[in-house]
């Protein structure tokens, strides 16, 4: 294109004069956090809270004991509730060796 071309020249000189209103880039960011936080659900507020609470490292300590205590306290419970069954099946079984009559045979004559 020529320098000389009239329309170059103008677009050279042409300036745009619009200015922002006051407060409009505050305006803008404000609106996208309010659309933000509408669209975070109960699951992302939850983590951060979480986030939020364990970044302390006396809360993560403590939060991690507890989760090994209850997780022992279970497993404990559990393993009573396996070893009593256990105890009642060789309860039974002794019972059948010993006792004839526990086998259901009734141990008379046929």
């Amino acid at each position: 294109m020529d320098s000389n071309d009239p329309l170059q020249q103008r677009l050279a000189q042409w300036r745009v004069g619009l200015e922002a209103p006051p407060r409009f880039q505050a305006g803008v960011w404000a609106r996208i956090a309010a659309e933000e936080s509408a669209r975070r659900t109960v699951l992302d507020r939850l983590g951060e809270w979480f986030m939020a609470a364990f970044h302390r490292p006396h809360m993560a300590a403590a939060a991690v004991t507890l989760g090994l205590a209850l997780g022992i306290g279970v497993a404990f419970m559990k393993a009573q509730d396996s070893n009593t069954l256990a105890t009642r099946q060789l309860e039974v079984r002794y019972m059948e060796t010993i006792n004839p009559l526990a086998h259901g045979h009734g141990g008379g004559p046929s």
